[in-house]
């Protein structure tokens, strides 16, 4: 029986010695009794195998494709060592984060997600020297080699549709094997996503919105546009089809100096029942018709006037929307954006109000400290917070742009800055 058990035992392919049960190192097919045995091993193919293709004069795509293929074993089988002799708990840490549409890090368990770029980068954390591979849809894009503790692969390509990101490595067998799997889509945005409402951006980054509604007035619009300027801010402002037909000059200027222009509609009307019972439903005079042309009117008067598209971005007017009126204008492709609201604290100004008898008057200071002492409870603070104003007053005295200057410069000195809307939602 001894002599039996012998005989099926297996011999190191690099120097012939029996190999102990459980050791075994397998290396394109063959066994070895050690690590040093396999790496020599690696090092005599790499001397027999490069020198003749190098050497040749033509190469085939062929040859090149497993000249290649077999470099980037050479390099899984390093980082496949790296991997065994790691100490026990310094396993890969690989995590993730969605920031908006661009970027991925990967995940133990990814969430779904949609991507509305074709290129993106991906990130994650692992000891130093270890090798790792990236593949989508069964293409092999990139092989890369983890630095300071970190790796990342750059420029990723997506197709169309659904995409399968692979990132592998090798067993202790000197396999390959699959370490993380990601699915996400490429495409156009869905309207499930776009009907969501907006109403806060990254909250691990001090950066807010500062944005203006235009409706039939423009009683502050000139001196607001001043401050701006003057502080170097660039807002959003959502404007009416009827803004943009009685100041065209004004909305030039906007463009000009760099501003953005959502769509506020077109007569700013009531598109649900709120004001009546305190509920969001649509009105019975607000169809899907209707309601779409009041977006694409407004689109057509910002395009005529400007002669560039009107950003897809829109503002319920009297923040009165659900999601089948958000669905509507997703449709036209338009996502809504309102504004921050939080442990019964509000960036809304409520600058509109003139009447100081009102229970939602408030004079400039009130508002001003309203929107500085937003979030200081939190640990947050106020990051991503979207900030509302009107660019009209019917205020004879006190009119709330005056307080602007002074809270732009007190938000700049705790370090917040300020972006549009759009920057905020891909950040």
């Amino acid at each position: 029986m001894e002599r039996k058990t012998k005989k099926q035992r297996k011999r190191c392919h690099d120097c012939n010695t029996f190999i102990d049960h459980g050791n075994e190192r397998f290396f394109l097919g063959r066994a070895f009794c050690s690590r040093r045995c396999l790496l020599r091993a690696i090092r005599n193919e790499v001397k027999t195998f490069l020198p003749g293709i190098l050497s040749s004069r033509k190469i085939s795509l062929t040859i090149l494709i497993q000249t290649i293929n077999f470099i980037i074993l050479i390099f899984l089988v390093i980082g496949y060592f790296q991997l065994r002799h790691r100490s026990p708990g310094s396993a890969i840490i690989v995590e993730q984060t969605l920031t908006p549409m661009d970027s991925l890090k990967l995940a133990a368990e990814p969430p779904a997600a949609m991507v509305l770029k074709s290129v993106i980068d991906i990130q994650g954390e692992a000891d130093d020297g270890i090798i790792l591979s990236l593949s989508v849809n069964d293409r092999l894009q990139q092989v890369t080699l983890a630095k300071n503790g970190k790796f990342h692969f750059s420029g990723i390509k997506l197709d169309e549709g659904e995409n399968q990101l692979l990132v592998k490595g090798l067993d202790q067998a000197g396999n390959v094997v699959l370490i993380q799997r990601l699915t996400t889509r490429y495409g156009s945005p869905t309207l499930r996503f776009l009907a969501r409402d907006f109403t806060r951006g990254d909250r691990s980054k001090p950066h807010l919105a500062l944005t203006f509604d235009g409706g039939a007035g423009n009683g502050a619009a000139e001196k607001i546009l001043d401050i701006l300027k003057q502080k170097k801010i660039k807002c959003t402002m959502f404007l009416t089809g009827a803004f943009i037909r009685r100041y065209p000059e004004m909305v030039k200027r906007m463009v000009k100096e760099g501003h953005e222009i959502g769509n506020h509609t077109w007569s700013h009307p009531h598109l649900t029942t709120f004001a009546e019972n305190r509920q969001h439903k649509t009105i019975k005079e607000m169809t899907r018709e209707r309601f779409q042309s009041e977006l694409q009117k407004t689109e057509q008067a910002f395009f005529e006037l400007t002669n560039k598209p009107m950003i897809k971005l829109w503002r319920a007017p009297f923040g009165e929307h659900n999601l089948e009126i958000r669905q509507w204008a997703a449709e036209l492709g338009y996502r809504q954006i309102g504004w921050t609201l939080g442990n019964g604290e509000s960036l809304d100004t409520m600058d509109w109000v003139a009447d100081t008898n009102h229970v939602a008057y408030h004079t400039g200071q009130e508002i001003l400290e309203k929107i500085l002492n937003f979030g200081l409870e939190d640990s947050t603070q106020a990051n991503g917070g979207i900030i509302l104003m009107h660019l009209d007053t019917q205020r004879n005295e006190d009119q709330v742009h005056h307080m602007l200057p002074v809270m732009i410069d007190s938000l700049h000195q705790r370090d917040y800055a300020f972006v549009k809307i759009s920057d905020m939602l891909k950040r």
